[in-house]
């Protein structure tokens, strides 16, 4: 199996929620989503509410022409193991976090906001992970 960002690492503890998908938004699969004061899913920004938990999209929503609620949108929450992409390196172990470009990034002090979950590998790597660098196809392990 090739990894692809927003599938499922694991086939066992899965956790999948739905939300309906904020107007003009399009929300892409493997990236991170949270969101807004009104509950609609928004690619991971700045303007999320992270109360509300932060997600990695299992599949692309293309609502970029509705209005809000019109499409909803399944996203890997909980305790899941999913593809993500990195987007800057980080190390293997940390806790990541959502960035504003909704990649994952390295927390860089707990508590951080934004906390998305812990890079646990790339694929196939049971015995002495690696470190990850920009644009790699990560496992993260959502929650804590």
């Amino acid at each position: 199996m090739v990894a692809t960002i927003g599938a499922l690492a694991r086939s066992t503890g899965i956790e999948i929620v739905s939300l309906p998908v904020k107007a003009s938004t399009t929300i892409t699969r493997g990236l991170g989503v949270e969101a807004d004061a009104n509950g609609f899913a928004i690619l991971g920004t700045t303007a999320g509410i992270m109360s509300r938990g932060l997600y990695i999209a299992v599949e692309t929503v293309d609502n970029s022409t509705g209005s809000d609620g019109d499409k909803t949108v399944r996203l890997a929450s909980g305790n899941t193991y999913v593809y993500a992409e990195a987007g800057a390196g980080i190390n293997f172990g940390h806790t990541v976090k959502l960035a504003d470009d909704s990649t994952c990034v390295q927390s860089a002090t707990a508590p951080d906001t934004k906390i998305l979950g812990r890079y646990i590998a790339h694929e196939n790597e049971d015995i002495n992970p690696t470190d990850a660098v920009d644009g790699d196809v990560i496992i993260v392990r959502l929650g804590f």
